[in-house]
């Protein structure tokens, strides 16, 4: 069976830099006196599954109930359009899907089930669940134990360079997505339609 893997920052969901973009801004609004790179520093620390959100704002500095600031905190991340007709369609198609993301594993649960992604892709690999980061190649080797595919039968799609040169090297068909326009690499498709075209050819 043929699959695709999704990154989820920068590909599913439009932030493509949810750290800066939505992270710090966020704490500073609620009361995080910490300097940039120390919440860069918490955040890490929860993506690889050391910190639950609760903790997380707890070593922020900022006061509330988890719920309350993950519902809140969440709220500033939107799917990019067209991420998901793209899903339907390869669904449509018989194509397995999945996704390989650098996430707080509590935050891409409550992600994927408000915007309906749950419902459409099949395997999560997620870096707070695993304990490892992309482009570390522990990730995409836990998502195919899990998912039971190989690597030469799945596309990974994602925006970061570095990710999409570790995937290639184990065996994986790869795409570099930069609808944020930030990677300035010509091989890289720039729009969601511009991929759905290049996926619709490898189905």
């Amino acid at each position: 069976m043929r699959a695709m893997a999704f990154d989820a920052m920068g590909v599913l969901y439009r932030s493509w830099d949810d750290l800066v973009e939505l992270l710090i801004p966020f704490a500073h609004a609620h009361g995080s006196r910490l300097a940039d790179a120390d919440i860069g520093v918490v955040y890490r620390r929860a993506m690889l599954g050391y910190l639950t959100t609760s903790q997380l704002w707890s070593e922020l500095e900022i006061r509330g109930e988890a719920v309350d600031l993950d519902h809140a905190y969440l709220a500033g991340h939107r799917v990019n359009p067209g991420i998901v007709e793209l899903l339907d369609e390869l669904r449509e198609r018989g194509v397995s899907l999945g996704c390989i993301s650098n996430d707080v594993a509590e935050w891409s649960r409550a992600l994927r089930a408000t915007h309906g992604l749950d419902r459409r892709i099949d395997h999560w690999t997620i870096s707070g669940d695993v304990r490892a980061r992309k482009p570390d190649e522990r990730i995409f080797r836990a998502f195919l134990a899990s998912s039971g595919l190989v690597p030469e039968a799945v596309t990974f799609i994602d925006d970061r360079v570095r990710n999409v040169d570790a995937a290639a090297a184990l065996g994986f068909d790869t795409v570099l997505a930069d609808f944020a326009g930030v990677t300035g690499d010509a091989r890289a498709v720039t729009t969601v339609a511009a991929l759905s075209d290049v996926l619709r050819e490898r189905t």
